[in-house]
């Protein structure tokens, strides 16, 4: 059975996040937890000598749609879907008070990650797929090229090792046929989704499909062997 003393997030999505602190039971926050982060974008944040800030230049509030909107941040090329207040799921503007507790948050959460990734024996990244990001003109704002764009999943593990060492395993779950595809350094596990649902409320609807992270965790004989670093 595999073990670890460090599991966190990678992206590119919230359900990620959520699926993981579910089946592990941990709930320590990382930087990637709740953004909507291409492959790229991600990449390009982990680096130990960059300081993160946010401007409002940087921020673009979309056009609401049937479900809401969100807020795109054009120099990162990520969506901050959950940093925002919201009334009646719109975000109506951003304001200086909540840009500042944003870069007092990440800043902390960026240096804590740094810090358990150091202590960790055996960490582990999970992604939920490998996002390639946004068509042009499908967000307010030009992204950065090199920030969109198809990234192979060798290329990705090997991009992630290089950024955080050699002792990091990556494992990208995702939908689509049944396939496991070895890596070195990581795992893509390829499940179907079944249309079987947890009995979960109605509000965390978003979170589904768990049984597809659920069986790529067991397949991958995924348990938390130490306490979660604190």
């Amino acid at each position: 059975m595999a073990t670890t003393d460090l599991i966190f997030s990678l992206g590119p999505n919230c359900r990620n996040a959520w699926n993981l602190r579910h089946q592990f039971k941990v709930d320590r926050a990382y930087p990637f937890d709740w953004w909507i982060t291409p492959a790229k974008s991600m990449l390009s944040l982990l680096d130990r000598d960059r300081s993160f800030g946010v401007s409002r230049e940087d921020l673009v509030i979309s056009v609401p749609g049937p479900t809401g909107n969100t807020v795109y941040n054009r120099r990162l090329n990520l969506l901050h879907h959950h940093d925002f207040a919201r009334v009646n799921n719109i975000v109506e503007v951003v304001t200086d008070a909540e840009i500042e507790q944003i870069n007092a948050k990440y800043t902390a959460l960026f240096a804590r990650f740094w810090e358990d990734l150091d202590r960790a024996e055996h960490p582990v990244a999970v992604l939920n797929g490998i996002a390639r990001g946004w068509p042009s003109g499908y967000l307010p704002g030009e992204a950065d090229p090199a920030l969109n764009g198809h990234i192979e999943p060798q290329a990705l593990v090997d991009a992630l090792r290089a950024r955080l060492g050699a002792k990091l395993r990556v494992v990208i779950i995702d939908l689509g046929e049944e396939s496991h595809q070895r890596l070195d350094g990581g795992d893509v596990v390829r499940l179907p989704d079944l249309g079987t649902r947890d009995e979960l409320p109605e509000y965390l609807n978003w979170v589904e499909p768990v049984h597809v992270f659920r069986e790529a965790y067991q397949r991958l004989g995924f348990a938390p062997a130490l306490p979660p670093v604190s």
